[in-house]
């Protein structure tokens, strides 16, 4: 039976789509209205909307989102290091990295809406700058109240057991009407 044009379509909790400049993102929507995204590119939250369609993120004008530049605004990850004051590049390298869609993610509890899991794993590359093996899990949810929560889970990998050392941050850019 095809549904009239009164009918609304059903609502995708989770969409894998194309964001600005073709880069891959993640909408996570719930059947308010709600709705978060995360770019792949850094896992890098760039929207978090209320019922009503408004926006509580700051994306700055001058966001460039094109790699390898890091997205400028809302919550950008910083690891494994935040701020410019060690060997690697400022607030770290995971924001510029193109990271993967977990596959068999672990469940989540029933009363929320939707999530993602996004994980990134060292490079060949990574190893010339950062000698450290790890896994970087980041579950992204939006929550029954439309709540955005952001888990993040470092695991050492390091064939040796050896420990290391890594600092770490969500650097959230709200988006405020007036700053009085």
């Amino acid at each position: 039976m095809a549904a009239s044009s009164s009918e609304k379509s059903p609502v995708k909790a989770v969409e894998l789509c194309k964001g600005i400049n073709g880069l891959d993102k993640v909408v996570l929507r719930d059947v308010r209205g709600r709705s978060t995204e995360v770019y792949l590119y850094g896992a890098h939250v760039t929207s978090w909307k209320n019922e009503h369609g408004g926006e509580m993120l700051f994306v700055s004008s001058k966001a460039f989102f094109k790699p390898p530049t890091a997205i400028r605004g809302g919550i950008p990850i910083c690891f494994p290091q935040f701020s410019n004051l060690g060997p690697l590049e400022q607030h770290g390298f995971a924001r510029n990295k193109h990271w993967t869609v977990e596959k068999d993610p672990p469940p989540l509890p029933s009363e929320s809406t939707a999530f993602i899991d996004l994980i990134l794993k060292p490079s060949e590359d990574d190893f010339k700058i950062w000698p450290h093996r790890y896994e970087f899990r980041l579950r992204v949810t939006l929550g029954p109240d439309g709540e955005l929560l952001l888990t993040s889970r470092i695991r050492n990998i390091n064939t040796d057991g050896k420990p290391f050392t890594f600092t770490f941050a969500y650097r959230n850019y709200l988006s405020v009407s007036d700053i009085g």
